[in-house]
C-alpha cells in the first residue's frame, strides 16, 4: 500500500518535548517499515502564542497534508503528539462514508463546560464529533463533524464522571479493554476507516506509553488483532499513532507494539 508520513512532534503547540517527541522516536522506524511516498514535517506557521491557537494552527497544516494525500491515493500515517489531530485527519479525508475506530486508555470526550483540569486534548473525541470548540474547528478546511454512531471507542478505563454521563448519552460505540475482540464485529458500515490509536491504549505492563497511562490496558496482541480486524473489514482511510512519550517507555516495549501496527498495513 502506497503511503505518506506526516510527523507533528509538538504536544499541546510545544515542539519536541514530552509526547511531542514521540513522533520524532517513531520516525525512522515508521520510516523504515513503510517506505512512504513522502514524508511531510509539520510546523506551527507563527511563534508560539497560546496552546488553544498552535494546537488549530498545526490541525489546518495536517488537514491539508491529509487531503493531498488523499489525493494522490495515498495512505496518510499520522505520527502526533495529541489526539486533537485526528480533527484534522478527519477534516482532511471528509465524512462521507467513513468510520473511526479510536483505541485509547482515556475517552477524550469533555468540553470546556465539563473539564475540571482545562486539559484541551481531553476534548479531543468531542471536537471531533463536533460537540465542542465549533468556531475553531471550522478554521480548519474540510472539517465536517463525524457522526458519533460512526465512531467505535475501545480500550477505554479512564473516564472522569461528568465525560462518563456525556458518553453513556452519546451514540458513540463504546468497548472496554477485555471487549476489544469485539470491534471487528462490530464496525460501523463505511467504505473508510480512519483508525486513531492513542498508544497509552497498552496496558503499562507492557510498556509505559506516557505519563496518562493506567491498566487495566489492552496487550500488543490485541493491538493486532484490532489493526488486522480494520484492514480485513474496512479500507483503510488514515492511521494515525499519538500521545507517546519515549522517556516512559524505558523497556521500549510501546515503540515495538507500535511499529508492529504499522507493519500490518505496510
Amino acid at each position: 500500500m502506497v503511503s505518506e508520513l506526516i510527523v507533528v512532534p509538538y504536544v499541546l503547540g510545544r515542539e519536541g518535548v514530552g509526547m511531542g517527541a514521540g513522533p520524532l522516536a517513531l520516525e525512522a522506524g515508521a520510516i523504515e517499515v513503510l517506505q512512504p511516498e513522502r514524508v511531510a514535517r509539520i510546523a506551527l506557521s507563527e511563534p508560539f502564542t497560546n496552546e488553544t491557537g498552535a494546537c488549530f494552527d498545526l490541525n489546518r497544516q495536517v488537514a491539508h497534508a491529509v487531503a493531498a494525500a488523499r489525493e494522490r491515493d495515498a495512505l496518510p500515517v499520522i505520527l502526533t503528539g495529541n489526539c486533537h489531530t485526528q480533527q484534522a485527519v478527519v477534516a482532511g479525508l471528509g465524512v462521507e462514508e467513513l468510520a473511526l475506530v479510536w483505541l485509547d486508555c482515556h475517552a477524550d470526550f469533555h468540553t470546556p463546560e465539563t473539564t475540571e483540569s482545562g486539559f484541551f486534548d481531553g476534548t479531543a473525541l468531542s471536537m471531533t464529533v463536533g460537540d465542542c470548540w465549533t468556531g475553531l474547528c471550522g478554521t480548519v478546511a474540510g472539517f465536517e463533524p463525524m457522526p458519533a454512531e460512526r465512531v467505535v471507542l475501545a480500550g477505554v478505563r479512564d473516564v472522569e464522571p461528568l465525560e462518563r454521563r456525556r458518553l453513556d448519552t452519546s451514540d458513540v460505540i463504546e468497548f472496554g479493554p477485555s471487549e476489544t475482540g469485539r470491534v471487528g464485529a462490530m464496525l460501523p458500515l463505511a467504505e473508510r476507516t480512519s483508525l486513531h490509536i492513542d498508544l497509552d491504549v497498552l496496558d503499562p505492563a507492557f510498556g509505559q506509553a506516557n505519563q496518562y497511562a493506567v491498566a487495566p490496558g489492552i496487550s500488543p496482541s490485541d493491538l493486532l488483532d484490532v489493526v488486522r480486524a480494520v484492514v480485513t473489514r474496512s479500507k483503510l482511510a488514515a492511521v494515525t499513532l499519538s500521545a507517546y512519550d519515549p522517556a516512559f517507555d524505558r523497556s521500549a516495549g510501546v515503540r515495538e507494539a507500535a511499529l508492529a501496527a504499522l507493519r500490518l498495513i505496510a
